[in-house]
């Protein structure tokens, strides 16, 4: 009789990325790298379709690791595209068990299957199979990040998915601010401006006074609820985390 049984677990996700309307990456066909397949939505060219697989031991372990996979992959579709993309949703459509023996054999079983499709002048970029090869690869460089960049680029791709300008305006400067923590610059008994005004002058490359400026316009965004500046500063603080954006970019994609 054959002794005791190992058993593992493979989760088969399906993910729906989106991207904005009037600014978007696409797919002519499906591409299957390994185990990992992109597939066109043809009802919304602004969203593809990422299926998956996990190996892990419980439910709750598999939600985790397809949360942190589709979340790098998000980051990575930036760093390579310049185009920020949402997770729309992760569902899973196939569960099954590969139960071991201690005499070797093995035995896989569908013990879960769910397959539901779902419906669902701009810009758009076409994805072909080297390019969605370079984001699987720059997805395992980005796994190693620290836990503050993911946040950072978290809060940077809502922002450029963010159509209202204040809204992507609260959105760059709390990225900002991650960043800012990230590099050291929240140390030291300083004020919070001249925390600030230093690190925007060093990654920005903005003047004392601008940096100054931009200090006080996120005060009386946050503080008081004006706006007008906050509209004026916005493609420069865009430019900054852009400048930052670029920098991890090429260290990445070297």
């Amino acid at each position: 009789m054959g002794g005791g049984l190992g058993i593992t677990k493979l989760y088969r996700f399906k993910a729906i990325l989106s991207s904005r309307e009037d600014r978007y990456i696409y797919l002519e066909k499906p591409v299957r790298i390994d185990e990992i397949e992109f597939r066109p939505i043809s009802s919304r060219k602004n969203k593809i379709e990422v299926l998956f697989t996990v190996e892990v031991d419980s439910d709750e372990e598999a939600k985790i690791t397809a949360e942190k996979f589709t979340d790098n992959l998000c980051t990575a579709v930036l760093l390579s595209t310049n185009i920020a993309v949402n997770v729309n949703s992760i569902d899973v459509v196939e569960i099954q068990e590969i139960r071991k023996s201690d005499s070797g054999r093995t035995k896989t079983i569908t013990i879960h299957e769910i397959i539901t499709p779902k419906d669902e002048v701009s810009v758009g970029l076409g994805l072909s199979e080297p390019h969605i090869k370079s984001i699987i690869e720059i997805a395992e460089k980005v796994r190693s990040f620290n836990e503050l960049i993911n946040r950072f680029f978290r809060w940077y791709r809502w922002a450029l998915l963010e159509k209202d300008p204040i809204d992507r305006f609260t959105k760059l400067w709390i990225a900002l601010e991650i960043w800012t923590g990230y590099k050291g610059y929240k140390s030291g008994k300083e004020s919070e401006m001249t925390k600030m005004t230093n690190a925007m002058m060093n990654e920005c490359g903005f003047s004392k006074k601008e940096a100054e400026e931009m200090y006080k316009t996120r005060c009386a965004l946050f503080h008081s609820g004006t706006y007008n500046k906050a509209l004026n500063k916005l493609s420069q603080l865009e430019k900054c985390l852009e400048n930052i954006v670029r920098r991890i970019r090429q260290t990445v994609c070297q």
